[in-house]
């Protein structure tokens, strides 16, 4: 079988029928609202009631969104996906359709920490970036941070987001259902005796039964489908919290084709994460395990590649507050298998951190300070490393606040991106020798305000990030076909820059609300193997523009709209091909010197919502009403007929979806 047509296999995987997607643009932003309103109170007077804002800043700059507000955002197929709000913000890059990526200021997928309940999930996307793997009916709340997180934070050299499930038990049983199209999803609170209580949640898919036929590409069929289940007990003792918590999910993928032969192929990965925390007033300690494991396996003619790859890791934490410093500490062991057996290692890590804050309310002043000191060991690659941060705010008034931060962040693992959709071809590695562990070292400054007499949050915000020990894959799919083929020898190494301007204007009370981010950004990779010059990194992104308008046109009933705009990713053609034998061979031009067109994208949505205690809701959404043709990817291929083509893959479906939603 020829390599060309082994080529055009592989990209049927990632061109699933675009009617799935799930919308990785839909944006909006919403807040954490306090755990308290959940207290074991019986009965409870309100005397007033201030607005349920979508979005605010906790002094830190931490971003947070309350899961009971997701339902402001255009939904997908009745998702309302709280990774996606997030996307709707300027730091974080805005993903093509089909793509698993959640890159943040210029960095890539890999950078970033993300967790439920204290527990880090590997893959916090389902495959090719259709839903996240949050349950939005489960999590009460969510917290993002582009870049300014505290020192007792796990290694991380990007941003972090946080799910949790809550610290106060609930004393009456309350749960909700969203039923849609392709997903539903579900979480159940109950009661368990004075001062605890349980919950547990279920996401579910059901394509392949409702639509046998739907995902097919030409002669191939394609199954696609996923399961997240979570639950958490919550049980307080007096001024003692204990929760445990459970995460587990599994994605599944399979390819079907006998007409030109045997073109079977089976995908697949999963996450499992664990954690066990015990708060008090001034001290937390914590217990966490997450397992990943992916699964590639094709066969076409005879040829067959098998990529199995895990992650293993256990992580015990400890922090204390003593007056205006924070003490903590973390400890943990990491195994990953990497790929055909090459970057299998086992590695372990320790870190001593302290925060300092001085808060000085008359001269308006607030001042943060860390240090995290990392120890780090995988065989006989060892370091210490220092990492200081430094933030401080200025507030004029009650209005306006002026702010800068710098810091400097390491991570000891690396997710090797094999391809740009996300797919279980891409696996971790710990750092060792010849494999150096990043080292960023970020900074920001910026301003927010509110303009009087409008109740629009403005803010501007510029970064900037260099990092070394940047990696780039400049291997191929096709390579890995050969089991003796180890893919850490086209993995490069050198240097990386972001630099760019955030613009946010946000209103989030009255009838009409909504938000306008902007970012202008460029990242930059240097690396010798590509040549002396820098080229854009995978994830450069110069234009990214989110608007969001919702509309309340009367009690229970509103309208919303989403449009997004971004230049298009850097990509690779080639000059020109021909064929040896069998075998397509093709010259290409320097690095990520080429784009995709810009990429565009149109969404409405309405609700109508209505109940007292027991609440429903119907969404109607329509998603790219604009029908907008957006380019994922292309490559090129050869065929007696035509020769040496160009083909593209392109997103053009219009698709409309309803959702129903049960509370209690």
């Amino acid at each position: 079988m020829s390599e060309h047509l082994f080529h055009l296999t592989i990209a049927t995987l990632v061109s699933v029928v675009p009617a799935l997607h799930a919308g990785a643009g839909a944006t909006d932003s919403a807040f954490v609202a306090a755990d308290s309103i959940y207290g074991s109170l019986h009965e409870v007077t309100v005397t007033t009631v201030g607005p349920r804002r979508l979005l605010r800043e906790s002094p830190d700059g931490t971003l947070g969104i309350d899961g009971r507000m997701l339902g402001e955002q255009v939904t997908f197929l009745g998702s309302g996906d709280p990774l996606a709000v997030t996307r709707s913000l300027p730091a974080v890059s805005t993903s093509n359709d089909l793509q698993a990526a959640y890159a943040v200021r210029g960095g890539s997928t890999g950078d970033n920490l993300l967790e439920s309940d204290g527990a880090r999930i590997v893959n916090p996307l389902h495959m090719l970036g259709l839903f996240s793997a949050f349950n939005p009916s489960y999590y009460r709340s969510y917290g993002f941070s582009a870049a300014r997180v505290a020192a007792e934070v796990p290694s991380l050299t990007g941003a972090r987001f946080t799910a949790e499930s809550g610290l106060v038990p609930d004393s009456v049983a309350a749960g909700s259902v969203t039923a849609g199209i392709i997903e539903s999803h579900g979480a159940l609170r109950l009661p368990l005796w004075r001062g605890a209580s349980a919950a547990i949640g279920l996401r579910q898919t059901y394509l392949d039964f409702l639509f046998p036929d739907l995902l097919t590409l030409g002669s191939s069929r394609l199954g696609y489908g996923f399961t997240d289940i979570n639950a958490a007990i919550v049980s307080v003792a007096g001024a003692d919290t204990l929760r445990l918590s459970g995460f587990g999910n599994h994605d599944r993928m399979s390819v079907r084709n006998r007409k030109n032969g045997s073109k079977d192929g089976a995908l697949g990965r999963g996450n499992l994460a664990v954690s066990a925390a015990w708060h008090r007033p001034g001290m937390r300690v914590s217990l966490a395990y997450s397992g990943y494991s992916g699964s590639f396996s094709l066969e076409e003619g005879g040829r067959r590649i098998d990529l199995p790859s895990r992650l293993r890791q256990f992580t015990a934490g400890v922090s204390c507050r003593a007056g205006a410093f924070t003490l903590g500490g973390d400890a943990g062991y990491r195994y990953v298998s990497g790929q055909n057996g090459f970057g299998r290692a086992c590695s372990g890590e320790a870190n001593l951190a302290a925060d300092y804050r001085l808060a000085l309310p008359s001269a308006g002043i607030r001042l943060d300070a860390g240090l995290r000191v990392a120890l780090y060991g995988c065989g006989a690659y060892r370091v210490v490393r220092p990492l200081p941060s430094l933030a401080v705010d200025y507030t004029i008034g009650d209005r306006y606040v002026i702010y800068a931060g710098a810091r400097r962040r390491m991570r000891f693992d690396r997710l090797v991106e094999e391809t740009t959709a996300g797919l279980p071809a891409d696996f971790w590695i710990c750092a060792g020798e010849g494999l150096p562990a990043e080292d960023v070292y970020s900074a920001e400054i910026g301003a927010r305000g509110i303009v009087p007499g409008t109740g629009i949050l403005v803010s501007i915000e510029g970064y900037g990030r260099l990092s070394r020990h940047t990696a780039e894959f400049g291997g191929s799919l096709l390579d890995l076909a050969s089991a003796d083929y180890n893919p850490l020898t086209a993995l490069y190494f050198g240097r990386g820059r972001a630099a760019g301007i955030s613009l946010t204007a946000l209103r989030q009370t009255g009838r009409i609300r909504g938000q306008i981010s902007y970012n202008y950004g460029i990242s930059r990779t240097r690396i010798a193997h590509f040549g002396t010059a820098s080229f854009p990194s995978a994830h450069d992104r110069p234009h990214d523009l989110n608007v969001r308008l919702n509309w309340t046109i009367m009690r229970g009933v509103d309208i919303s709209a989403t449009f997004t705009y971004a230049t298009g990713l850097p990509c690779t053609l080639p000059k020109y091909g021909y064929m040896i034998g069998e075998n397509l061979i093709c010259e290409y031009y320097p690095h990520n010197s080429s784009r995709l067109p810009a990429y565009r994208r149109l969404d409405v949505a309405a609700t109508y919502a209505w109940g007292g205690l027991a609440r429903h809701k119907i969404n109607l959404s329509v998603y790219n009403a604009a029908a907008s043709r957006n380019l994922l990817f292309s490559y090129h291929t050869y065929s007696p007929e035509l020769g040496i083509y160009r083909r593209e893959s392109v997103m053009k479906a219009v698709i409309p979806s309803v959702a129903y939603t049960f509370e209690f």
